[in-house]
């Protein structure tokens, strides 16, 4: 998209929805067809038993590219830690209803090693900051995972406390108190459970 003013942009992006039911989502845009090197970006989100849910990202060009994966939560209190091949994010969101249970979001990527931090009310930048209204910004937590590859796999989950996720090979292996799945991310159509 081109700003032309504050408020009028043009050439937007468009969307498309390639499948869709009550197990998969699965959409791609044109949003960096502009680019000299075209990206194509495919995304997947799946929801899984009991509010739990996964999002794989498909990046794809012929030249390497800087991507980046953000994603801005509501603000609360949080801890990261390092896993083998994931990061993960423990949440107490402020005002949630699951006061017993804490929140979780593992991201990682199928291949290569990225730069991942987590980002609350940046007073330099925007970053880390969420805005309701025009005029109006407070506290969020941004949690971001930048790699430079002409190809990406982002993977997201979001799920609770004690849940086990972990990444062999092309499959992320889902393990909960409700379920067992095995998840190939280069097609997460190919659930196994």
């Amino acid at each position: 998209m081109k700003m032309l003013t504050r408020f009028t942009w043009t050439n937007w992006s468009h969307g498309k929805v390639l499948h869709h039911d009550e197990n998969i989502w699965r959409g791609e845009h044109d949003g960096y067809k502009r680019l000299p090197d075209p990206v194509n970006h495919k995304r997947t989100v799946m929801p899984l038993a009991n509010d739990r849910w996964l999002v794989v990202d498909h990046l794809t060009a012929t030249q390497p590219h800087h991507y980046a994966l953000q994603w801005l939560i509501g603000d609360g209190e949080y801890g990261m830690q390092k896993l083998a091949s994931a990061f993960e994010v423990l949440l107490s969101i402020a005002g949630s209803k699951l006061s017993d249970s804490k929140t979780i979001i593992q991201t990682g990527l199928l291949e290569g090693n990225g730069n991942f931090s987590i980002v609350r009310a940046d007073p330099n930048s925007t970053r880390g900051w969420r805005s309701q209204y025009y005029g109006d910004k407070e506290p969020a937590i941004s949690i971001m995972l930048e790699i430079d590859r002409s190809q990406c796999c982002f993977w997201s989950y979001f799920g609770r406390q004690g849940d086990s996720v972990k990444v062999d090979g092309q499959y992320l292996h889902i393990l909960t108190q409700d379920l067992s799945l095995a998840i190939d991310l280069t097609d997460p159509a190919n659930t196994l459970s």
